[in-house]
């Protein structure tokens, strides 16, 4: 893949054309991470404030009692949507379930490695690891491509 970039003064908005031969998950892929580069969600920090948080930013979320958070790579925020909610909405933003209480960003994972009983272990860029769990390790394997299906 070869990538241009060209500034131009008199350009009024950003535009993005893709050259391909054929149209194939590298290039939805693409077009997914373009469509999404842009794209926020409001969190509450601990004192109460309010904040946008780019989504491309987020590590995971996680439930837990009943609330969900945003981890980045120094803070958490809550936030105002379910789990399952997130999920979905974020999914071609390259989100995958990993567990009943956690939905990882793909684009964070630096290492996965099996664990017991059919588990497997990824490790983050910021250095923390999460458990996947075995009724959704077949998911990820599939949403990073060593598994047949969508």
């Amino acid at each position: 893949m070869k990538l241009f970039v060209k500034e131009k003064c008199d350009v009024k908005e950003t535009e993005v054309e893709i050259r391909c031969r054929i149209r194939d998950r590298e290039v939805d892929d693409l077009i997914a991470g373009i469509k999404n580069a842009g794209s926020f969600i409001i969190g509450e920090k601990e004192n109460g404030d309010l904040c946008q948080v780019p989504v491309v930013r987020i590590f995971y979320f996680e439930a837990i009692e009943g609330k969900v958070f945003a981890y980045l790579e120094k803070e958490i925020v809550k936030i105002r949507s379910a789990l399952y909610e997130v999920e979905s909405t974020y999914r071609s933003n390259h989100f995958v379930r990993i567990s009943k209480s956690a939905v990882v960003n793909l684009r964070m994972i630096t290492n996965i490695r099996p664990e017991e009983g059919r588990r497997v272990r990824i490790e983050l860029r910021n250095q923390e690891s999460l458990i996947v769990s075995k009724n959704y390790v077949s998911d990820l394997k599939k949403a990073i491509g060593m598994k047949e299906g969508k």
